[in-house]
């Protein structure tokens, strides 16, 4: 654990209760992610389905309408080119082949070959989902190099991400923070992290709530969360004659080491106060910040890929949530109407021979080889009774 991680001790007990709260809060979006992952790609039968369907003796059988659209769409998807639109904040002072090559070099860092499919993914967690999470990231080139490069790939799980409940806009880039949660083992962290000592941290198999260690099976599993806030600071800034902006103490500064032979460039105006921000990365576990630095970032490295969610007011309390809806959210109707037509269509098919018959009781025979054409009417038979 290095030096500015035990400085900041004091802030766990605060980002903890920060990432349970924003978890609760959006917990009814990350249920219904799960679920209609579930609905579109694995079983659009519910256990309590199959149940019903087993005590009324009918087959479970499924019609799934809704993957092969979902195919059909990423395929679609798949062939297009990524919409990237490149233009100068100041365009007299531009080189168009410099906006042109930055525009390019952006659309090969989004090609699927780069990235692991990341655009397709994050496209079927938004058809199936609702929502997904994608963040940048900046690693070497190759084992071999000292070049870094920024790389853009989807989270390990979207319903482990967090944002500000606060923020408006549809990247969540305007919050206060975010944060990002990744399971590890507990022999993975400690191979990782060895000078982390997790004697104090629990074990247990409580599934209730939000838990940061817990036992997956067998296995000792914990969470690791990187938190990401921005911190504000004032500071007083000055324009040059040259059209430069540079903090206050950054000119004089300047004024120190200015040795050329040229007038050093004079204040334009008046100085101001304006406000920047720092985005921190604080990386904990349960009991423990393990890491935190000062981050060059502008904007947060997680951004949150909205589908087509919208904001609600609750009637009692009158608190806007944000409900995310997934592109088949009023299909699942449509599917549980094809998936009872379909049953019963073939449970007519299956029980297509039933015979009505009316007899009185002291005619039935006693003998069960007889009795037996009463009991399986679809088995070709002859009825016997007692006259």
């Amino acid at each position: 654990m290095d030096l500015p991680a035990k400085l900041h001790q004091d802030q766990l007990a605060r980002i903890k209760n920060t990432v349970r709260k924003t978890y609760d809060s959006f917990k009814h979006n990350y249920d219904r992610y799960n679920e209609y992952k579930r609905f579109v790609y694995e079983s659009s039968l519910r256990p309590e389905d199959i149940t019903l369907l087993t005590t009324l003796s009918k087959p479970q059988l499924e019609f799934n309408i809704l993957e092969a659209y979902a195919s059909r769409l990423v395929g679609e998807f798949s062939k297009q080119q990524p919409d990237i639109s490149i233009s100068a904040d100041d365009q007299y002072s531009a080189d168009p082949q410099l906006i042109s090559l930055v525009e390019a070099h952006l659309r090969h860092e989004m090609t699927d070959s780069k990235n692991h499919h990341t655009k397709i993914e994050v496209y079927k967690d938004l058809l199936s989902g609702g929502f997904s999470v994608a963040k940048i990231v900046t690693e070497y080139a190759n084992p071999m190099s000292f070049d870094q490069v920024i790389k853009f790939e989807r989270v390990y799980d979207p319903t482990l991400c967090g944002f500000d409940q606060l923020a408006r806009y549809s990247h969540k880039g305007d919050g206060r923070f975010c944060f990002e949660l990744f399971p590890m083992s507990k022999e993975e962290f400690e191979d990782k992290f060895e000078d982390i000592d997790l004697t104090g941290v629990s074990f247990s198999r409580s599934f209730s709530g939000f838990n940061w260690s817990y036992l997956n099976d067998t296995t000792p599993t914990l969470l690791v969360c990187d938190y990401y806030e921005k911190k504000k600071k004032k500071v007083q800034i000055v324009k040059l004659s040259n059209g430069k902006v540079l903090r206050m103490k950054e000119y004089k500064k300047l004024q120190e080491i200015w040795e050329d032979i040229t007038q050093i460039p004079g204040i334009i105006g008046k100085p101001r106060l304006t406000e920047l921000e720092t985005i921190c990365r604080y990386r904990i576990i349960d009991n423990l910040v393990i890491e935190y630095e000062e981050t060059d970032f502008t904007m947060f490295p997680l951004v949150f890929f909205d589908g087509n969610s919208v904001l609600v007011k609750t009637p009692k309390n009158g608190n806007v949530r944000q409900i995310t809806r997934p592109y088949f959210y009023h299909a699942k109707g449509a599917q549980k109407l094809k998936n009872y037509a379909g049953i019963s269509w073939a449970n007519e098919i299956e029980n297509i021979v039933q015979h009505k018959v009316i007899i009185s009781k002291e005619a039935l025979p006693k003998e069960d080889v007889w009795l037996q054409a009463y009991k399986d009417v679809q088995k070709p038979s002859n009825y016997v009774y007692n006259a």
